[in-house]
């Protein structure tokens, strides 16, 4: 896994930026190619996720003046772009002030938080559930906030954190500017059962790993990544950690990546669930590859390198497709099969096989932190 960090800025009254790490101590912006540009919105509050369990990195974002957006990074023929997906209430404009996502009640799917402010009259806040599906997009269903919809509340910043560790998040939500209200902290009332993980990197000076990619394997459900980065919203900060729900299934393995490209793989016993762990800065080569076999989940395999990788169906069991479906296309942990449909020039299958659409390109997308 390659981890140099991108930036991605979501801009107030102008286009947001994308910047490609060039590897040299130079970027260059692909926001337009990669589609994400967004020209004249008002952007407010971003996160990073992997919403459909593929390994890469994806974005949700909140604008005033336009809508809100759901991108998913998507990968053809070895060609990168990202695809929005989200759904007509979910993109609904509102005067938000943060982005979360998290799994707030441990079921192993995430949630998005809309934080709002009281404007120009009520703007409740908003909680969607994005519910991974094998081979479609996820799907996005709003749900019931209750008492954190705070319709009148003038929301500046919201985080979410563990304040009692019992291994579910709390939700804070901070108020402000031009009416003073109390601070306001809510508990998720489901999922006290499930399992989760919290997982804690540290620099090679002891301090939290901004910037950081942790990957859970999971026996059932495969891989969950979470992006250690420095906030996603307006006047706040993220806790350093990440927070893994894994309903009833069983995490087998942890690796963490650094920027700086260093990396480590941990074997997980029945005993590290809910817990909240500490993984250090490797100092040493050989403390990079573990001492223990490792079990990666269904859909992976270990590599040389002592990592969980991708296993390849298509190339491993070439006649995996029927045969009114027949081209094979690997995914991460998994495959999917299509019609066999030619395409003019400029143009390629969509995922089903059904029509060509425009192939457009990201020069690059890997691991990103959100800046602001």
């Amino acid at each position: 896994i390659h981890t140099l960090p991108d930036i991605f800025c979501d801009n107030e009254y102008s286009s947001n930026f994308l910047f490609r790490n060039n590897g040299d101590g130079t970027f260059t912006d692909v926001a337009s190619q990669s589609g994400v540009e967004d020209p004249m919105q008002h952007g407010r509050g971003v996160a990073l996720a992997d919403f459909n369990r593929d390994g890469r990195t994806d974005i949700v974002y909140g604008n005033w003046n336009g809508p809100h957006r759901l991108f998913l990074q998507l990968s053809n023929n070895r060609k990168q772009r990202f695809k929005d997906i989200a759904s007509q209430k979910f993109s609904m404009p509102s005067p938000v002030r943060t982005v979360i996502a998290a799994d707030f009640d441990n079921d192993n799917e995430l949630e998005v938080f809309f934080n709002n402010i009281a404007y120009r009259g009520a703007s409740a806040n908003r909680l969607f559930r994005v519910s991974r599906r094998e081979h479609g997009d996820p799907q996005i269903e709003e749900l019931n906030v209750g008492e954190a919809a705070e319709p009148e509340g003038r929301g500046t910043g919201a985080v979410v954190t563990d304040f009692d560790g019992d291994g579910q998040l709390e939700l804070l939500v901070t108020h402000g500017e031009s009416a003073a209200q109390p601070i306001s902290v809510y508990k998720v009332s489901q999922g006290s059962s499930n399992r989760w993980l919290r997982v804690i990197p540290r620099t090679q000076f002891g301090a939290f790993a901004r910037g950081a990619k942790v990957v859970v394997y999971t026996k059932r459900n495969g891989a969950h990544t979470r992006i250690i980065d420095g906030g996603s919203g307006y006047l706040c900060e993220m806790e350093p950690v990440a927070h893994f729900g894994l309903g009833k299934d069983v995490a087998t393995n942890v690796e963490v990546y650094w920027p700086d490209g260093r990396s480590v793989a941990r074997p997980l016993e029945l005993s590290d669930l809910n817990t909240v762990m500490e993984i250090l800065y490797p100092v040493a080569e050989e403390e990079e590859t573990p001492a223990v076999e490792i079990e990666c989940g269904h859909g992976f395999i270990v590599n040389e390198n002592g990592r969980c990788t991708d296993q390849d169906e298509c190339t491993q069991f070439p006649s995996v497709c029927p045969t009114e479906r027949p081209v094979c296309t690997n995914t991460y942990g998994s495959f999917k099969c299509r019609a066999n449909k030619r395409c003019n020039q400029g143009y390629e299958p969509n995922d089903e096989g059904t029509a060509c659409v425009a192939a457009w390109l990201l020069l690059a997308w890997l691991d990103c932190i959100a800046l602001k």
